[in-house]
Formats: structure tokens, sequence, C-alpha cells
């Protein structure tokens, strides 16, 4: 497990006097976060300051957290340089799954603590129920052996709204909820074949998906839909904010095609 050291540390420091005052944890199930070794934490993912949040958390705990991160974001000047400082692990989706992987395969190895929001981006769901999960984490667990430790979260959606909004809510003690689960069982789903064997990585996927949704049921003292919401055929109520994140895409790209065909006349 990894100690907040070197450029961790610094970054505590300066989010102790932000932090402290502005966000209120409320945490179950501690007892169940291993106190030595690598282990993989998995999350509903809510609101853009989720990861903020959870590192801060475990930054109160002395433990470095890394989170899996778009490719894209470290070439944010100077949030780059921060991302690429605290040991974000990038992600290149248009790699194959397997070289994903494979720099988080190394971080737990190395017996650090990594991050992982399987939903792939903020939830869809009409509810703010998690939707169906990629098979990432699975995947890394029945390579690894890891403990994976369910996270349910509540209230970051309420610090900073998704899809809608950039502002945020900078009022003080803003309440969020965790519940930490018992690390899923998937001893009978290992094997030498690992994430190889697709129907235990279908399996793990589901067992750690339930269990992350029966946590956000049992903070929000509500029953979670049996349907799971898949992005994949669902529009849900953020489609017109999807629609114009393409139209955007589509026209820059052919703001660029015409600017080659321009300097190749």
């Amino acid at each position: 497990m990894s100690r907040v050291t070197g450029f961790y540390r610094f970054a505590k420091c300066v989010l102790t006097p932000i932090m402290t005052p502005w966000v209120r944890f409320d945490a179950e199930g501690t007892e169940n976060l291993p106190a030595e070794g690598a282990f993989l934490l998995v999350s509903n993912h809510l609101s853009n300051v989720d990861p903020l949040c959870l590192c801060w958390y475990f930054m109160k705990r002395d433990t470095a957290v890394r989170f899996l991160a778009k490719r894209s974001m470290f070439k944010v000047p100077f949030f780059g340089w921060i991302f690429k400082g605290m040991g974000l692990i990038p992600v290149d989706r248009d790699q194959n799954p397997a070289a994903v992987l494979a720099p988080t395969r190394e971080a737990l190895a190395a017996g650090e603590v990594v991050g992982i929001y399987p939903e792939g981006t903020l939830t869809r769901d009409p509810g703010e129920w998690p939707m169906a999960f990629k098979s990432g984490a699975a995947r890394l667990a029945l390579d690894t052996g890891v403990p994976v430790i369910p996270v349910s979260q509540w209230g970051a959606q309420r610090i900073m709204a998704p899809y809608n909004s950039k502002r945020i809510n900078l009022k003080p003690r803003r309440p969020l909820t965790y519940r930490f689960g018992a690390p899923v069982d998937l001893s009978d789903l290992m094997s030498g074949a690992g994430s190889a064997d697709h129907a235990a990585v279908d399996e793990a996927t589901r067992r750690i998906a339930l269990a992350v949704r029966q946590g956000v049921a049992g903070i929000r003292g509500a029953e979670a839909p049996e349907e799971i919401w898949d992005p994949k055929t669902e529009a849900g109520p953020w489609w017109e904010h999807e629609q114009r994140k393409r139209a955007k895409k589509e026209r820059k790209r052919a703001k660029k095609e015409r600017k080659g065909a321009r300097e190749g006349e």
C-alpha cells in the first residue's frame, strides 16, 4: 500500500485548508479496508468531483490512491502536471483492453491502491443509480488476485451536478456518504486462465456491480431498480448533452479536414 509521500504530500497540504471545511464525510464499513497490500476500490460515478473527494478521504488516512484517467487529461496545461505528479494512470481508449489495463496491473503488482469507476463515465440513469459496469475491474481482479472493495457513494452530485452544470457548490460541510463493502468474493472464479475466462469475467463483473448497487440502496434507504440502465441502448436524460458533444467533435473533424485540404492545394 502506498503512503502519502512526495507530490502527494504536497497536494495534501494544499487541499487541507480547502477540503476540511468544505466536505463532511460519513463513512461506513471502514473495517473492510485492507490495512496492507494492494487492492481495488470500485465505485459508482455520480460527479466529476468523485475522484477528488475519494482521493482526499484516503489522503486523510495517509493512503495514496491511483485513479484511472483519460490520457487526454494529461495534456491539459498545469492540471496534466498535477495528474502525472499524483500518479494517475493514463487510459487510452483507442488501445486494446489488455494494453489499457497493463499499467494498472503493474501498479497493483507493486502493492499500490487503485481506484476505478467501472461505469466508464458519470451515470446516466434517470434515478442516479449505477449503470451497467464495464469489465475492467473484474479482469484486473481475476488477473492479479487483489481484493476488490466496493465503494458505494452518495452526495457528490449535490456538490457538482453531472453533465448539466459546471458550477460547484462551495457551501461548507457538504455531506458525502461512503459505504465500503466487504471484499467481493471471487474465489470460485479464480483460475490460471485469469481474465481469459470470459464466463468468469462476466460473473465477476455482475458480483462487483451488485455489491456497489446494494450499497447505494442501503445509503439511500431505497430499493435499487431491477433493470440496470445500459447507456448503449438507452438515451437517458443527458442525451442532448451527448449529442452536443458529438456534434462539436464532428465540427472539429470537418474543420481539420478543410484545413488539410487547403494546405494540400
